[in-house]
């Protein structure tokens, strides 16, 4: 939900001031809204942040629907 939207922004806005780095990649589960708000805060500037899926996620989801699937037939 929001607060962890919040608390992912805010880890990526003082990850600069705090430790000099700047994640290029942040890995989700496939929600958008958390990748969203990395984006619309612009923690780099002008530094794009890329989104990488969690494999785990990715292979649930792909396993739900192709079951879903195979029951359609």
């Amino acid at each position: 939900g929001g607060k962890e939207v919040d608390a992912v922004v805010e880890m990526f806005r003082r990850s600069e001031t705090l430790y000099d780095v700047k994640y290029a990649s942040y890995v989700g589960d496939g929600d958008s809204k958390t990748y969203k708000g990395i984006i619309d805060a612009k923690p780099y500037d002008d530094f794009n942040v890329a989104k990488k899926e969690c494999i785990d996620h990715v292979q649930k989801r792909m396993g739900t629907r192709l079951r879903n699937l195979k029951k359609k037939m």
